[in-house]
């Protein structure tokens, strides 16, 4: 009992204050788990063009994003061809510290209007989930740290609340599965809290480790280890400087090395700082799912093929560790995966709202019970 007592006020006490924050995690993470759909739909006049004839080829193509850099006084770091022909060619300049998306029509290099709206929304929204946004005004990392510290407290909400669940008619399915109508007041609000709990409770765990995936190195070292994934070292791009690569001679290494493959989507990534190999990042044509990415490294002075890691000749592990932010959003699971994580997330704040009124009508309860108790000690006998 006196255990049990324990972890109750554990569970309520961190529920009722790093709670707001998970709250406010839950809603961000909810907004953002279709954005790449929405976005497509709000730029859809700028990210789709007409089909005519052939696509230029990828260094046609990267020498035009590199002249608009130029004309910019901007870099480019990414040049991504969708999979779909009549898809616009997505390009990622970097001006200072900041990210200048454009788009570009791959038949006739002509730059798109617009392309862009609702991405400051949602980096915005990026930026509080990933951090509450301290990093823009000011305290860089702090809001992270916080937040990943909170990650953590919600497998522990998870991990008590199952405990504190699991004694309660553990052979009764309804009092698990069935929110009890009938009951009025703490009873209703501890049944909602509790059986919504149940449904999520996997779903929540998902999101939890997935996402400490990307806040704790140690973390994300020990899956790989487990996963048997060795640490990327590139030792072979020890001492080269930053040199503008010849576009054409790496396209034709990058060729060599999918001779033989229908590629999907591809993304052509220049080194940004010396010791960077050129990644090109591709989707096989009918890949398993959205981020089933193989990876072509080449040495930007040479145009010489470092690695080729092909998506399919991965272990089991080091495909779902290469898929976790897909994993983290639901996206790996299809659009249902998307969904579920989605209404999981929205669950965070109907589990604080609940938890206050819980603890609000519980102190009253109580206060008024000491009342009491404080006036039958002062009749007189």
């Amino acid at each position: 009992m006196a255990k049990s007592r324990f972890w109750f006020q554990a569970h309520w006490l961190v529920g009722i204050t790093v709670g707001v924050l998970l709250a406010l995690m839950g809603i961000t993470g909810a907004t953002m788990s279709f954005q790449d759909q929405i976005l497509e739909a709000l730029n859809a006049d700028a990210r789709k063009v007409t089909v005519q004839g052939e696509r230029l080829a990828m260094p046609v193509i990267v020498a035009h994003a590199q002249a608009e850099a130029e004309r910019m006084g901007a870099r480019v770091r990414t040049v991504t061809a969708p999979q779909n022909a009549d898809g616009a060619v997505r390009v990622l300049f970097l001006s200072g510290p900041s990210e200048i998306v454009r788009y570009l029509d791959p038949y006739t290099a002509q730059w798109q209007t617009g392309g862009a709206r609702g991405e400051k929304f949602f980096e915005i929204v990026e930026e509080i989930h990933r951090g509450l946004i301290t990093d823009r005004v000011g305290g860089k990392y702090v809001g992270r740290r916080v937040l990943d510290a909170a990650a953590v407290l919600l497998v522990g909400l998870v991990a008590t609340g199952l405990y504190l669940r699991w004694p309660r008619r553990t052979t009764n399915w309804r009092a698990w599965f069935v929110i009890d109508r009938k009951l009025r007041g703490r009873g209703f609000l501890y049944s909602l809290h509790a059986v919504i709990g149940t449904y999520v409770l996997p779903l929540l765990l998902l999101s939890a480790l997935t996402g400490l995936y990307f806040a704790y190195n140690w973390y994300s070292s020990m899956l790989e280890r487990m996963a048997g994934v060795s640490p990327v070292a590139e030792e072979q791009m020890a001492g080269k400087p930053l040199v503008a690569p010849d576009v054409a001679q790496v396209w034709s290494a990058f060729e060599q090395a999918t001779a033989g493959q229908r590629v999907g989507q591809i993304s052509f990534r220049l080194p940004k700082e010396a010791e960077e190999p050129l990644r090109i990042q591709y989707l096989d044509f009918d890949p398993p799912h959205a981020t089933a990415f193989s990876t072509v490294k080449i040495d930007p002075t040479n145009s010489q093929l470092l690695t080729h890691e092909r998506y399919a000749d991965k272990t089991t592990g080091a495909r779902l560790l290469a898929s976790m932010l897909s994993i983290h959003k639901g996206g790996y699971f299809g659009v249902i995966g998307s969904v579920l994580l989605m209404l999981s997330s929205l669950a965070l704040p109907l589990f604080v709202i609940t938890g206050w009124m819980m603890y609000l009508d519980r102190r009253r309860v109580e206060e008024r019970q000491r009342a009491r108790k404080q006036q039958a000690a002062n009749v007189p006998v």
